[in-house]
């Protein structure tokens, strides 16, 4: 008992440090407590006082109850390295001037990335939409000179509301479809009328919300036009990163058909791309920072590890950490003790309290870690608690910036471009229409569960 009071009250106090990033002075030299110290320092500590081992973070990334952590490491880590490179090749910057130049206004923008964003989600998943898009909406911005928060919060949102429709969307509804044992079609039956409701209140939403603010006349200016010509960085690389990438997309997109799961799909290109950034490293790379020789010849590997750089690895001990969490709170009996608390008379009662809960649980543990902790607690009730999960842990990523590792991964992003982006900003934008959406969405899954 001593122990899970201990690991309660430090996990709780993670969270704090994670979203606070203190600063500490050691030696007259300031060290910020980023989330990758706190987590490293965290772990450590489990280890040390003897409640977790080697073995415990080992077993935490292990196969559970249909549940394989480690797989959804290799979605997120090997999405942000495929997406990241395409952006070096300047390939997305060329496609938002085009973009840029056939869109009128504001809101015609803001419905066209709207759908796009939408569309990309549900054939492909919301990291990598994300991923994706939110360089492009930068760029146009840049080129536009408009602000480019209105079109950066409602694309975020639709990649993390479209993507319930199919379990591929998010690695969330994997995490669900695994544990409850739900194939494609059972799934995408079960989801569709929530989120099409959701899609709905999300789209009134942020027009309503942001209506004001949306540009009414587009014009490009012209210093930025000028340098477009140097934006694509070499034509091959750019050739063959985009046609690996559309290849990628339509792998993904088909994966379940062709009998290819999302990790071994992200996991091939991964290395694909990897040898395509090798290949072409020596002519992109623009420093001598990595240098080594072959034989009588140099080779430039800057460009490589700059693209290896720009992945969020720091974000890695902070996911296993909470996953080592969740592990420990299940051998703990935590988990089963929980579960008693989801014994609802009423079940629309309890669709949406496992909504709410779950949205709000995924932004103290991170969605992911958050989902198979409910997993673990639900996988004996009835189909709309998993419903209700699903929409938890995609819309929760909604809410504040540490609700999702995509939310974490977009701030990174955007610092990337010099955009400022804080969970107190992020919240203020989104709260409301995540609160309408999870009430609506929760009606609309009591709905679907009766009737299908």
């Amino acid at each position: 008992m001593v122990a899970l009071i201990f690991t309660i009250h430090l996990f709780f106090a993670t969270v704090y440090l994670v979203i606070k990033e203190p600063e500490v002075v050691l030696r007259n030299r300031k060290i910020i407590l980023d989330y990758a110290r706190v987590s490293l320092g965290v772990l450590g500590l489990l280890i040390a006082s003897g409640i977790a081992s080697l073995t415990t973070v080992r077993e935490a990334i292990m196969p559970q109850m249909n549940i394989v952590p480690w797989q959804i490491l290799i979605i997120f880590f090997g999405s942000a390295y495929i997406c990241s490179s395409l952006d070096e090749s300047g390939v997305l910057k060329f496609i938002a001037y085009k973009f840029a130049v056939t869109t009128k206004n504001g809101k015609e923008l803001f419905f066209k990335l709207t759908f796009i964003a939408g569309i990309l989600t549900i054939f492909t998943s919301n990291d990598i939409v994300t991923l994706t898009l939110t360089p492009i909406i930068v760029y146009i911005a840049q080129y536009a000179r408009i602000d480019p928060l209105p079109f950066l919060i409602m694309t975020f949102f639709t990649s993390n509301t479209w993507s319930m429709f199919f379990y591929i969307g998010n690695p969330t509804n994997v995490i669900v479809a695994q544990a409850y044992r739900l194939n494609f079609i059972t799934y995408a039956k079960y989801m569709f009328l929530p989120t099409i409701t959701a899609i709905l209140t999300s789209v009134v939403g942020f027009y309503i919300r942001y209506r004001d603010k949306l540009p009414k006349d587009i014009t490009l200016a012209l210093e930025e036009t000028s340098n477009l010509d140097k934006v694509i960085k070499d034509k091959k690389y750019a050739f063959l990163s985009s046609a690996f990438f559309v290849v990628f997309f339509l792998t993904v997109a088909l994966g379940d058909a062709l009998g290819i799961e999302l990790w071994k799909a992200i996991s091939i290109f991964s290395a694909i791309y990897l040898l395509l950034n090798l290949a072409f490293s020596d002519i992109l790379s623009t420093r001598d920072e990595v240098v080594i020789e072959i034989g009588k010849f140099d080779y430039n590997l800057t460009f490589l590890v700059d693209t290896i750089r720009r992945v969020p690895w720091k974000m890695l001990p902070m996911v296993v950490t909470f996953f080592v969490f969740v592990h420990i709170f299940t051998t703990f009996g935590l988990t089963k003790y929980l579960a008693t608390f989801f014994n609802f008379s009423n079940e629309l009662a309890g669709t949406i309290t496992t909504s709410f809960l779950s949205a709000f649980a995924a932004n103290v543990m991170i969605n992911q870690p958050m989902t198979i902790f409910f997993a673990q607690m639900l996988y004996d009730k009835p189909l709309n608690y998993a419903m209700s999960l699903v929409l938890g842990s995609n819309i929760g990523g909604n809410i504040t910036l540490i609700g999702a590792l995509a939310g974490i991964m977009w701030s990174r992003i955007l610092k990337y471009y010099n955009i400022e982006m804080n969970t107190k900003k992020f919240t203020r934008e989104t709260l409301f229409v995540a609160i309408l959406v999870l009430l609506f969405s929760s009606l609309a899954i009591y709905t679907s569960w009766k009737i299908v």
